[in-house]
């Protein structure tokens, strides 16, 4: 342990406050979300803790020792230097201005008139298609097969697509691409359809990622300053609907009255109790090496092993690293009882303190290529791009199945990644000069 938690805290805080003038001047909201959702899950959950509104995780039973304080401010050193490497990486090579959208400059282009009922239809289509999917997964778990053995994981991830789909929706609609009310009335249907889906106690990290994909998209034409409170607004709603899902628990197993939902909730939000990923962290240091070997990159190496279908690959590795090894993965169930360690300690995980340095370097790198990658596109593409790297962030910043989280990835955004690639030419830098060109011979 190199620093205390005082010192350790007011970093996370001056890291916020960096980027939130960071917004201001680039416009760019990526290091805002990381250090606000890090601090929560880190500083803040050890805060609760020790104010005694909240205890910390204990998986003595599988031969773990139990969480102190002292454990967790050893893990949160990780953590914080891990933090600021990948915003340092970040801010160090992602130095432009995130423009504005014009959505009247936009809308003039016909592919808005191209891509609107593909997408309206497709996801009219998608909405009973996933939940015959979800009826199915759940049927077959009901008759006792394993989730992770003998159920497809492309059926289970199916409805996932929903995201993808209403992310385009919301897209199209900002810049003006749902000019008449009968498309309006669909697309909120279809949005409502992504609501429902992802707003379940098992959901309830895609909510959020949906919520912030909304918020990205929905502000991409106010200033700055403006942005800051409306992404505010949606963080605030995006925790409260969190903590409702997470309420809605104790209600289906009866130890919470529906009339102290709203009561449940504020507690639930205000001691982290769904925010125990330094709890994550802590147990993860300690599995590895005492009980399991370092992964040395075989967790990002599993990412490409996870599309493989099992009824192709019987014996594929089950996912779960040192949760298998203690026994918080049932090979029977395939059901999780582990606890998330954050990014950085998947990065831990592959091989300790260093591998923590050169992941952290390299995942701000890749973030800040993303980004810059976005502003050389068509601002369509450019928009879609960012709202995708930013729903992203929420589950890779939870951490814990790296394989898993880049599958939700994909199998949640594989619409836009195919829009993107089969109409590349129309949404070109070239053809986003020519647009703007127009528009301002008109203008």
């Amino acid at each position: 342990m190199i620093f205390h938690y005082p010192e350790l805290a007011l970093t996370q805080g001056i890291l916020i406050v960096l980027s939130i003038r960071w917004l201001f001047k680039r416009n760019d909201e990526l290091p805002l979300l990381l250090n606000s959702l890090l601090f929560y899950v880190t500083s803040y959950r050890y805060w609760a803790v020790n104010q005694g509104i909240n205890n910390w995780i204990s998986l003595s039973q599988y031969g773990l020792s139990p969480v102190t304080n002292e454990s967790a401010v050893d893990g949160l050193n990780y953590i914080v230097m891990g933090q600021i490497l990948l915003v340092a990486t970040y801010m160090y090579k992602q130095t432009a201005v995130i423009p504005s959208i014009e959505p009247k400059m936009l809308k003039m282009s016909p592919f808005f008139r191209w891509v609107r009922p593909k997408v309206l239809i497709f996801g009219v289509i998608c909405l009973p298609l996933s939940l015959f999917a979800r009826s199915y997964v759940r049927s077959q778990f009901l008759a006792g097969k394993s989730l992770a053995f003998q159920i497809s994981g492309y059926a289970s991830m199916l409805p996932m697509v929903l995201i993808g789909i209403a992310t385009l929706i919301l897209c199209v609609w900002k810049v003006g691409g749902m000019p008449k009310l009968t498309h309006k009335v669909i697309a909120a249907v279809i949005l409502a359809g992504v609501v429902n889906y992802t707003f379940r106690i098992s959901g309830r990290f895609q909510f959020i990622g949906w919520i912030v994909t909304a918020g990205i998209i929905l502000s991409s034409t106010y200033k700055p300053k403006l942005r800051l409170m409306f992404l505010s607004l949606c963080a605030t709603a995006g925790a409260a609907y969190f903590g409702i899902a997470g309420v809605l628990r104790g209600v289906a197993q009866g130890y919470i009255p529906t009339e102290q939902i709203d009561t449940a909730t504020w507690l639930r939000l205000s001691s982290a109790e769904d925010a125990n990923m330094l709890d994550g962290f802590v147990m993860l240091k300690e599995a590895f090496t005492h009980i399991v070997p370092f992964r040395f990159g075989m967790a990002h190496i599993e990412i490409l092993m996870r599309p493989i279908p099992r009824a192709l690959w019987p014996n594929k590795p089950v996912g779960g690293g040192y949760l298998q090894a203690v026994g918080l993965v049932d090979p029977t169930t395939g059901s999780t009882l582990g606890f998330s360690p954050t990014l950085f300690g998947d990065f831990y995980s592959e091989g300790g303190l260093i591998a923590i340095i050169i992941f952290s370097i390299l995942y701000g790198l890749l973030f800040a290529y993303i980004v810059r990658l976005s502003l050389k596109l068509h601002p369509f593409s450019g928009l879609l791009i960012r709202a995708i790297l930013l729903s992203s962030m929420v589950p890779l910043l939870r951490g814990g199945d790296l394989p898993g989280i880049y599958s939700w990835i994909g199998m949640s955004f594989w619409p836009c990644f195919l829009l993107m690639w089969l109409k590349r030419k129309e949404l070109s830098p070239n053809r986003a000069e020519n647009t703007v060109k127009k528009y301002l011979l008109l203008k």
